[in-house]
């Protein structure tokens, strides 16, 4: 059955004695989140714990949402020493993780797993590998896996978020990053294919997403600046998901979560901007970060300003946020069009009138990393022309 995906990234924690935060397991919660169009929840945000996923599960039975978690076991694969374990140890890892996913099964919310989040290139052999052990035990579930927009380094390429932490893997790699492979803005989309290839060249996955936030506070002086990538990467992805089938939603920025006290409030038209830009190329649906404010986020005193409305559409305390009445009052838009999208087939975008985002060209042409600030020309790819 298609279905246009509302999904958040996130989802609801329980209690924790240590902490002063309230269970946000809670009717008032989820009540919420389906009012305002969620159809699916993903991950975590924090909270792992096999009992806080288990009363996910049933409140999510229970308002109509579907619940695709995340679980211990999945790290094995995405970590990039995955092709150094021994045929045993893969079965082990294997067996594990089909048991762990058993415990979930009999929930009617049960709808898939949240596989992996911005793993790097060298973790793309036990991804596909997982993938192919979850597809032959559990048929007619979903597996979603998020990949790192082309905004990374050459630790983050190879090494995902753990490269992020950790730097360069070590060892031979089968590449690299050099010449039109360069880890520069020009070169952005050749070595960002090289990584979505990577992975998609050797399994079929039913559901892709990318997450670069357009309306992060890059630079201070245009606060109403929006990064290319929502334009790119939706376009982008339109195109790829051609080639391999597969549904591709993007990732949409609620509110704002890391640009300290002295923030810049997100707006309605932001909001509904990478809404319409997602949806004008055809693409599946959208799933929202921070779906409910994660309590790891509370822990960096950069981050933990925004965990009272500012970030996310659930705030640290169960309530809703900043955002949620725009989320919301679009989510119905987008519901009353989803079959046309999904019934639709993207043949390109155009471009008419004049862009005005109020700033001029002199005001930004000598800003860092400038030519990441939309100027209202469209990427080339699928971009069509009157005639």
């Amino acid at each position: 059955m298609k279905e246009y995906i509302q999904a958040i990234f996130c989802a609801p924690t329980g209690k924790f004695d240590n902490l002063p935060y309230p269970s946000r397991l809670t009717d008032e919660v989820f009540r919420a989140l389906k009012e305002a169009g969620i159809n699916r929840i993903f991950g975590f945000g924090y909270d792992i714990r096999e009992s806080t996923q288990k009363e996910t599960l049933r409140l999510c039975e229970k308002y109509g949402i579907k619940y695709l978690p995340t679980m211990q076991s999945f790290g094995k694969y995405i970590d990039f020493g995955w092709e150094k374990l021994s045929e045993a140890e893969k079965r082990k890892a294997d067996e594990t993780f089909i048991g762990e996913v058993k415990k979930y099964t009999s929930y009617s919310a049960f709808a898939g797993v949240f596989f992996g989040d911005e793993a790097g290139y060298l973790s793309f052999g036990g991804v596909a590998h997982a993938k192919k052990v979850f597809d032959e035990n559990f048929p007619g579930k979903e597996f979603h896996f998020n990949f790192f927009s082309y905004s990374i380094n050459d630790a983050i390429f190879w090494g995902g978020m753990a490269g992020s932490v950790r730097g360069v893997p070590e060892g031979k790699k089968p590449f690299a990053l050099a010449g039109d492979l360069e880890i520069t803005f020009r070169n952005r989309f050749n070595y960002y294919d090289k990584l979505v290839e990577g992975l998609l060249s050797k399994v079929r996955f039913e559901f892709i997403s990318q997450d670069k936030y357009p309306f992060e506070s890059f630079w201070e002086s245009v606060p109403s600046s929006v990064h290319v990538a929502l334009f790119e990467l939706n376009a982008y992805f339109a195109l790829k998901k051609k080639k391999y089938g597969c549904k591709f939603y993007n990732y949409m920025q609620a509110g704002q979560w890391a640009t300290g006290t002295e923030r810049k409030h997100m707006t309605r038209g932001e909001i509904s901007l990478q809404m319409h830009v997602t949806a004008a190329y055809g693409n599946e649906g959208f799933a929202w970060f921070p779906g409910c404010y994660p309590i790891d986020y509370t822990f960096d005193e950069e981050r933990k300003y925004s965990m009272e409305g500012a970030g996310g559409l659930i705030d640290i305390y169960g309530r809703k946020s900043e955002v949620y009445g725009y989320v919301k009052e679009l989510s119905a838009f987008f519901a009353a069009i989803a079959d046309d999208i999904l019934n639709s087939e993207c043949k390109g975008a155009c471009e008419y009138g004049e862009y005005d985002n109020s700033f001029t060209e002199d005001q930004i042409k000598n800003l860092p990393d400038n030519e990441c600030i939309f100027r209202g020309e469209l990427p080339d790819i699928l971009k069509r022309k009157d005639e």
